[in-house]
């Protein structure tokens, strides 16, 4: 009997974990890290609060899974999409709009799965969250591909100086995070003949942008 208890509750445990994380993110992604609260998400789940203790520990603990779950496919992305590219073009450097389609694509495709969706939302908000969460989820994520691209966009870019193009990475970055906020602006400007949630044409639009920013003149 305590055999097939045991058995039961593995088979039991990846649903439950699946629905605290499917609710967690769904939350988070709502009303960000201090108004949901653990009791919601539990309830959300199906589970009690010892349950969501059991599998994630405090709310840090779950805010950080339930991150990590969304975040760490656009990273997987991005060190094939890498690697892909430096097969293509051997010792030579990576042509800088293989590059930038390489490292956005992912992120922002992303956004086009409910847990796609609720990720970047998350993302959105780490800016109003705790400093030691956003910090610590952003590090642990994107630091080491972040790195790496930044050492393969040096090479696309050797006139531009390092400094330089450091911030405009970082412009880069806050340019694809907006577009993901989906404020309403894009549809007020444009009068209803465009729509931020079209994933694929925000793509189009800003790669180009992008381009052209990165290899301005210093």
């Amino acid at each position: 009997m305590a055999v097939a208890e045991k058995t039961k509750a593995a088979e039991a445990g990846p649903s439950v974990r699946d629905r605290i994380l499917d609710m967690a993110q769904a939350l988070f992604a709502e009303h960000g890290y201090a108004a949901a609260s653990t009791r919601a998400i539990a309830q959300a789940a199906g589970v009690n609060l010892a349950q969501l203790h059991y599998h994630f520990g405090a709310k840090k603990d779950l805010f950080r899974a339930a991150y990590f779950r969304g975040a760490a496919q656009v990273t997987e992305a991005r060190s094939r999409a890498l690697a892909e590219a430096r097969a293509r073009y051997g010792e030579a450097p990576i042509p800088l709009e293989a590059l930038v389609r390489s490292f956005v694509t992912p992120f922002m495709l992303n956004g086009q799965t409910p847990e796609g969706r609720a990720t970047m939302r998350m993302h959105a908000r780490l800016h109003t969250e705790p400093d030691d969460i956003a910090k610590e989820v952003l590090s642990t994520v994107y630091d080491e591909t972040t790195l790496t691209y930044v050492a393969e966009f040096q090479r696309a870019l050797p006139q531009v100086p390092h400094e330089t193009l450091c911030w405009r990475l970082y412009f880069m970055m806050g340019a694809y995070r907006y577009t993901l906020l989906r404020t309403g602006r894009l549809e007020a400007m444009s009068g209803g003949a465009c729509d931020s949630g079209d994933f694929d044409r925000a793509v189009a639009e800003i790669l180009p942008f992008l381009y052209a920013g990165l290899a301005a003149p210093a």
